[in-house]
C-alpha cells in the first residue's frame, strides 16, 4: 500500500506540473473587444492535484505495516 500511495502522489504531482506547464504556453490574450482569454481552469486543477499528491505523499511515508503476530 505504501508503494501505491508513493506512486499515486508522484502521478498527482506531475499532473499538477503538466497544468502549470500549459497554462503558461496557452498563456493570456486580451481580444479586441476588450475579453480576457486565458485557461482559467488550469489554475484550481493544479492546486488540487499539487494538494492532493502532497497529502498522498505524506500518507505514503506515514503509512506502517501492522506487525504480525506468530
Amino acid at each position: 500500500m505504501k508503494r501505491t500511495l508513493i506512486r499515486l502522489s508522484l502521478l498527482l504531482l506531475a499532473g499538477a506540473v503538466v497544468s502549470a506547464v500549459a497554462y503558461r504556453l496557452i498563456g493570456v490574450r486580451v481580444e479586441a473587444d476588450g475579453t480576457l482569454r486565458e485557461a482559467f481552469p488550469l489554475i484550481p486543477i493544479g492546486y488540487l492535484l499539487g494538494g492532493a499528491g502532497v497529502v498522498s505523499g505524506i500518507a505514503g511515508l506515514l503509512w506502517r505495516k501492522p506487525a504480525r503476530r506468530r
